[in-house]
């Protein structure tokens, strides 16, 4: 696999995780700045899924994959950032607990007034479900949302509405 970097990965199906191709795998491999422990689901999703046909992993933002119930069915699903590689294009890959049930938002596909690039994107994190909204005009969430940050700038929720995923413009 490659990064957005152009970067030659490797992955090692045994512990999952990736190193350099030209880099020699060590124990600490996790903690240096050439390897990422992925999750074994978004492992199979780009090595044999969807996602390896077009896009990458992008490691741009850390943490580069989030852990969630993102469409309220009571399982674990994770979000991962991904480069579209014909585009260049950022964005999230949501796996519904399974490497073929993928949703795409950003990376040339376009979502609120995050559009088709989340480019600017330099942090994220998961809104609970269970997180007080504080006054904001937050709905009640059925399940957990990602909170897409610019610094000092603005913010958005993502959350399935039973549908679909749907941009909450949070802020400018």
């Amino acid at each position: 696999m490659k990064s957005e970097r152009g970067t030659t990965y490797q992955v090692d199906l045994r512990t999952s995780a990736i190193t350099e191709s030209n880099a020699v795998p060590s124990p600490a491999a996790g903690k240096s700045g050439h390897a990422h422990d992925i999750p074994e689901l978004i492992d199979r999703a780009i090595t044999n899924g969807s996602l390896a046909k077009n896009y990458d992993v992008s490691f741009h933002v850390n943490p580069f994959y989030l852990r969630g119930d993102f469409n309220g069915d009571g399982k674990i699903d994770v979000a991962v950032l991904v480069k579209q590689r014909s585009t260049g294009k950022v964005g999230i890959a949501i796996i519904n607990g399974a490497p073929d049930k993928i949703t795409i938002l950003g990376a040339g596909t376009t979502i609120g007034n995050g559009g088709d690039d989340f480019e600017w994107m330099d942090s994220w994190e998961i809104y609970s479900k269970d997180r007080m909204a504080n006054g904001t005009s937050v709905p009640k969430l059925r399940c957990d949302a990602l909170l897409v940050i610019k610094s000092e700038a603005a913010s958005a929720l993502i959350y399935w509405n039973g549908k679909r995923y749907v941009w909450l413009q949070q802020g400018d």
